[in-house]
């Protein structure tokens, strides 16, 4: 992911009108209003997959601060797009459409951003943390008018699959930089997306099988990523974060030609080819990024990495090389 805008790279006195010019950048803007608070952390990364975009935010502020997506506001910009709106650790207070929710841990929330809204971000010791879903209105196949019951309510908490979405969700914002390019993860979230407003309105084909599928693929694969560096992660440990058995585990995988371990080994070949091509570790040792992802032996890491891309190492770093040169 990208950053955005982060209150941290600036003065602390400077960091209340940063943050009020940086949100007026944002996909949807807004306009910021309250006291100045004597400290606040604003952050916000984002990531493109498909036509989707994810927005992390980190938000603490020690006086209390009102989000409004004004008519104005919409006028000058609207993407006419829908936001699913998770709040990780809760606090947050939103209004649409007459609609006022006071956002619990993982609660989920479906808003339209052509319409005004106003969000209320809370105080406190601990920095408030969201998770947003942004897609064009085009891609879900219901009408606006089916869909407008539904915007500015949070997904009631006992409807199948919420739980699943929301982890998704949350691991979805620690790795989609290094997803970016997947189409699995583009239809995974079509399917989420659709599936979770069908679910809603009781129509056919909400949570499918396939959708439940595609999300748990995606949820383990967020839980690799996050362990690509450890050498003696295996299925057993995956099942266990995963909080599924080892046999549902392997049924699961039976469908998608691959071996927990053998996407493990796919996903840290992956990143260290990113790696090799990334300016910023031009300097490191090749071995060194090896290391990172997870491989003990430089001649299997070697022997892996021709294999799967059908150069080395070297040549991938060589190339990247002469790349940045004529660039």
């Amino acid at each position: 992911m990208y950053v955005l805008y982060d209150t941290r790279s600036v003065h602390p006195l400077d960091r209340y009108e940063y943050a009020r010019s940086s949100v007026a950048t944002e996909l949807a803007p807004v306009a910021i209003h309250g006291r100045a608070p004597g400290d606040l952390l604003a952050v916000m990364s984002v990531a493109e997959v498909g036509d989707f975009k994810i927005e992390a935010v980190t938000w603490a502020a020690d006086t209390e601060i009102i989000a409004h997506r004004t008519g104005r506001l919409i006028r000058e910009c609207d993407p006419e797009c829908y936001r699913i709106f998770l709040s990780v650790n809760g606090g947050a207070r939103m209004e649409q459409a007459g609609r006022q929710v006071l956002f619990r841990a993982r609660d989920i929330g479906l808003y339209d951003l052509s319409r005004p809204w106003q969000a209320v971000h809370p105080t406190g010791p601990v920095p408030m943390q969201l998770v947003m879903l942004t897609f064009p209105r085009t891609l879900l196949p219901i009408a606006r008018a089916g869909v407008a019951p539904l915007v500015g309510t949070a997904v009631p908490r006992n409807l199948p699959g919420r739980s699943l979405i929301a982890e998704f969700l949350i691991g979805l914002a620690d790795t989609a930089t290094d997803q970016e390019d997947e189409p699995d993860l583009a239809a995974a979230l079509q399917e989420c997306t659709v599936g979770l407003i069908r679910q809603r309105l009781n129509q056919p084909l909400g949570f499918t099988p396939r959708t439940r599928h595609l999300l748990r693929m995606a949820s383990f694969r967020t839980i690799l990523r996050r362990h690509l560096s450890d050498p003696a992660f295996d299925p057993d440990r995956l099942a266990e974060l995963a909080n599924v058995s080892p046999r549902y585990l392997y049924r699961l995988f039976q469908d998608t030609g691959i071996t927990p371990m053998q996407l493990l080994k796919r996903l840290r070949l992956e990143a260290s080819h990113r790696s090799l091509r990334n300016p910023l570790m031009a300097a490191a040792p090749i071995k060194t990024i090896m290391t990172e992802y997870g491989y003990l032996r430089p001649d299997q890491f070697a022997r892996d990495f021709k294999r799967h891309f059908s150069v080395s190492p070297t040549q991938v770093r060589g190339t990247a090389a002469r790349g940045r040169l004529m660039a």
